[in-house]
């Protein structure tokens, strides 16, 4: 029985672990979730009348998330070893971005 419920994790909790798919990780929670947590987050600020440097409060701890999950994803990824390398490299890319972002106030 415990075998069954270790299966039964959170999906939060099985893409921190990397057990999701490569696909479901860059493109359902890297993509589609974050577009989704940004829009959220921009809406939050706005509405409680934050400064603009306020979405980093939220925006980092999003991102240490996704880089982590996609990461773990890459490294179990058993298909052509392309994308797992591909994934890493646009994870780094967003990284580098957002950190010029954070830097430069742009």
């Amino acid at each position: 029985m415990a075998r069954a419920q270790k299966n039964k994790k959170n999906f939060f909790v099985r893409f921190w672990n990397g057990q999701l798919s490569l696909p479901m990780s860059y493109w359902g929670v890297g993509i589609g979730i974050g577009i989704l947590f940004s829009i959220l987050v921009v809406i939050i600020v706005v509405t409680l009348g934050m400064h603009d440097d306020a979405m980093w409060g939220f925006i980092i701890p999003f991102q240490i998330y996704t880089v982590v999950g996609i990461w773990r994803s890459a490294d179990r990824y058993k298909g052509p070893k392309f994308w797992s390398i591909l994934a890493k490299i646009a994870v780094i890319i967003g990284i580098l971005s957002n950190l010029m972002s954070l830097l430069t106030g742009y």
